[in-house]
């Protein structure tokens, strides 16, 4: 377990993750301290929606020194009802949809919650081949993301009881890949081959740049690299 560690108001606070993922937990601690500037974050009842997570800060106590753990919701169980020490999958998902904006040269990214809604016809779940099309969001907690079947010969004609409407955190474990285009505008449109996004387009139909996966490995095979370079580098000195 990573520990990220700051100190914001004289308080310190304490981000756990399972993997080092310092830009993004850097981000998020970086946020809290400007947050404590226009309220008190350390009310027990503080929480925050920062990009698709939800977060709060849980008060501990280790011998006589008081200090304050990052917690997020328990997107894995019940994000409802359980939360977590554990920010590794918030902080992943917030890597993704950073990435895919970036890459995508996304302006003005649309929020998503993983508490929005996102409607899913039930054929789609266990498809090899689907996409994910955004549209205006019909009421406040509504994504307006759907995610069909590709080259549906039954486009249009589903019934009623062919979809099913689950909270976008639900993708984490039907789709994972999917959570990275949640921020993408509406007009958006995202096609996946099982976990692997293979095409992108913006509402006029033009071809979106985005990461692939072995662009990914390759990012990181480098980044392992010259991190073990610089180790080297440094044991010579």
């Amino acid at each position: 377990m990573v520990t990220f560690e700051t100190e914001i108001n004289n308080k310190v606070v304490k981000l756990y993750s399972n993997a080092p993922l310092k830009n993004a937990a850097t981000a998020l601690l970086r946020t809290l301290n400007k947050l404590s500037g226009e309220t008190n974050i350390f009310n027990p009842n503080f929480a925050v929606n920062y990009g698709w997570a939800r977060y709060y800060l849980s008060k501990r106590k280790d011998k006589n020194n008081v200090y304050y753990v990052v917690q997020t919701a328990d997107y894995q169980n019940d994000p409802f009802k359980l939360r977590t020490d554990d920010c590794t999958r918030a902080l992943i998902v917030q890597n993704m949809q950073v990435d895919t904006n970036m890459k995508a040269k996304v302006e003005k990214p649309e929020p998503t919650l993983f508490s929005d809604t996102i409607l899913v016809l039930k054929e789609a779940i266990n498809a090899p081949d689907v996409y994910l099309n955004r549209t205006e969001p019909s009421k406040n907690g509504d994504s307006g993301w759907y995610m069909g079947l590709l080259n549906d010969k039954k486009e249009g004609e589903h019934e009623h009881d062919e979809f099913v409407t689950v909270h976008t955190s639900e993708l984490m474990k039907i789709r994972g890949e999917a959570l990275r285009v949640l921020q993408m505008p509406v007009g958006t449109l995202a096609v996946f081959h099982d976990n692997t996004m293979t095409a992108l387009v913006d509402g006029d139909d033009n071809p979106l740049e985005f990461t692939t996966a072995d662009d990914r490995k390759r990012a990181i095979a480098q980044k392992a690299a010259a991190e073990a370079a610089q180790g080297e580098s440094e044991n010579k000195e």
